[in-house]
C-alpha cells in the first residue's frame, strides 16, 4: 500500500514539472500565478499546484471521495432448519411415521384423529403396568405399609436399582413402576397384593373385557413377556382408565421423584420424554422389549383445555419414539383437532 503511494506521487510531480514547462515566461517568473492548478492523479485524487511563499510551487493534494465499490454479496439461502418443519405427510397430507401402529384420539369428544394399524395388536412391553396399576388400585392398597424386596421380585426382572432385603413404601414402589417402569417394584407390589399370581392376572384379563378391549391379552405383570399384547386403540383405552384415577395421572406427571429405602437413597427419572418438552402431559407410560419395538401412551392438554390421547407402538429407537411422538403431536394439534373426519396413513 505504502509502495503504491509513493508511485502516485512521483507521478504527480512529473506531471506537475511537465506542466511548469510548458508554461508561459510570465509563469515561470511568478507573474499570473493561478492560485490552483488541478493534476489529475491515477489513484483518483485531485492534487494541485499552489504558489509558494518562496516564489516557487508546492504540489497539494485535495481528496475526492470515492464512491464505494459496490460488491454483489452472494445471499446464502435459508437452510430448511431455520424454516419451521412441517411433519412428513403422505399425499393425503397425514404423517408419516416410521412405527407399526398409532392412535390418537380426542379424549374431549372421542373423535378419532390418527390412525394406523389401530386395531393390529402389537406387544405392548411395559404398557402393561398401567393394567396391573388398575387392577392394584381396586384392591385398595396402603400406601405406607413397607414391602421387603425378595429374590422372588428380583428373578428374570431386567434391571433395576432396587436391592433384595430393602424395605419400601407402597407409594414409593408405585412411583418405581410407573415412573421408571422398574420390574422388581412391580413384582414386589403384585406379590403382596393379598391376591395370587394367577388371580392377579385373571383380573387383569377381566378388567380389559370390562373396557371393551377386544384384543388385548395379559400373561404377565410387568410386561416382559412379549405375549402380552394390545391394539394401538386398546392402549389408548387403558392410559385414559389408568389416567382417570388422580393418584396414578400425578405420578405420571411428575419429571422425578426421590425417597429413601431402609439401605439407601433412591432417584427416579420419568421415562416419559414429553415430560421435558412443550407439551403439558397429563398421563403417559413408556414401554420396550425387543419384540415389541419402543411404545408410548401418552395424554396431552391444549391451552384451550382440550386434551388428546396418543399411542405409539414398535418404534425402531427410543429417540426416534419421541420425535414420531412430537410430529404426531404437531400435526394433530395443527390440523387434526380441526378436521372433521380421522385420517389414517398408509
Amino acid at each position: 500500500m505504502r509502495a503504491k503511494s509513493l508511485t502516485v506521487v512521483r507521478r504527480t510531480v512529473v506531471t506537475a514539472a511537465l506542466c511548469l514547462l510548458a508554461a508561459p515566461e510570465s509563469l515561470a517568473a511568478g507573474q499570473g500565478v493561478p492560485a490552483i492548478v488541478p493534476v489529475a492523479s491515477p489513484s483518483g485524487a485531485a492534487a494541485s499546484i499552489q504558489p509558494s511563499p518562496a516564489g516557487g510551487t508546492v504540489l497539494a493534494a485535495t481528496t475526492t471521495t470515492r464512491k464505494p465499490t459496490t460488491r454483489r454479496r452472494r445471499r446464502r439461502r435459508s437452510s430448511q432448519s431455520q424454516v419451521t418443519r412441517l411433519p412428513a405427510v403422505t399425499p393425503h397430507g397425514i404423517p408419516r411415521l416410521h412405527v407399526k401402529a398409532a392412535y390418537v384420539v380426542d379424549a374431549t369428544n372421542n373423535r378419532v384423529l390418527f390412525q394406523k394399524n389401530p386395531e393390529r395388536a402389537f406387544p405392548i412391553a411395559s404398557l402393561t403396568k398401567l393394567m396391573t396399576a388398575l387392577v392394584l388400585f381396586d384392591l385398595k392398597p396402603e400406601f405406607d405399609r413397607v414391602i421387603e424386596i425378595t429374590a422372588q421380585d428380583k428373578r428374570n426382572s431386567s434391571r433395576s436399582h432396587l436391592r433384595i432385603g430393602e424395605e419400601i413404601s407402597v407409594r414409593d414402589l408405585l412411583h418405581a413402576a410407573l415412573m421408571s417402569s422398574d420390574n422388581v417394584a412391580t413384582k414386589a407390589l403384585v406379590r403382596t397384593s393379598g391376591v395370587a399370581h394367577d388371580d392377579f392376572i385373571a383380573r387383569m384379563n377381566l378388567k380389559a373385557a370390562g373396557l371393551d378391549l377386544q384384543d388385548a391379552r395379559f400373561y404377565e405383570v410387568t410386561g416382559l413377556d412379549e405375549r402380552n399384547v394390545a391394539t394401538a386403540s386398546d392402549c389408548a383405552r387403558i392410559l385414559r382408565a389408568a389416567s382417570s384415577n388422580p393418584i396414578v395421572s400425578a405420578i405420571m406427571q411428575k419429571p422425578s421423584y426421590s425417597f429413601t429405602s431402609n439401605r439407601r437413597q433412591h432417584a427416579l427419572m420419568n421415562t416419559t420424554r414429553l415430560l421435558r418438552s412443550k407439551w403439558r402431559v397429563t398421563a403417559g407410560k413408556t414401554g420396550f422389549i425387543s419384540e415389541s419395538g419402543y411404545c408410548l401412551a401418552t395424554n396431552v392438554e391444549t391451552t384451550t383445555g382440550t386434551e388428546i390421547t396418543a399411542v405409539l407402538l414398535g418404534a425402531p429407537s427410543n429417540a426416534l419414539r419421541f420425535a414420531e411422538a412430537r410430529r404426531l403431536l404437531d400435526w394433530s394439534y395443527r390440523f387434526g383437532l380441526s378436521q372433521g373426519e380421522s385420517r389414517a396413513s398408509d
